[in-house]
């Protein structure tokens, strides 16, 4: 039987797996962004292949720079040092993250809608 003061004893997760982790589903929500919302938004006369091309080119134009926070990530947590700051760096890169993942498909929708 389990003791009670182990129970909330939780596995450490370094910063490079939890921003791993945010990356993978950031371009989860980005990708079901663009599919959703941009998609079909873009009008194409003729073939109907355009707007899934659009959509493999958008997506791919964003995984190396989300490669590149990966990588950023396992260097700052490889060269830590206790009281770096990298909680701060975390949690601003996070949001940057987020922010993206969520503005980028919003302003190209908004773009192709107008335009």
């Amino acid at each position: 039987m389990a003791k009670a003061e182990t129970a909330y004893l939780r596995a450490y997760k370094s910063y490079s797996k939890r921003m791993s982790d945010h990356v993978a589903f950031a371009l989860v929500v980005y990708t079901l962004m663009l599919i959703f919302l941009v998609t079909p938004t873009i009008e194409s006369s003729g073939t109907s292949i355009f707007p899934y091309f659009v959509l493999v080119l958008f997506v791919g134009a964003v995984i190396p720079l989300c490669r590149n926070l990966e990588r950023r990530w396992q260097a700052l947590n490889a060269n830590a040092y206790p009281g770096d700051g990298l909680e701060t760096r975390y949690y601003a890169d996070w949001l940057k993250l987020w922010g993206a993942a969520i503005a980028i498909p919003a302003v190209l929708a908004v773009l192709f809608t107008v335009f």
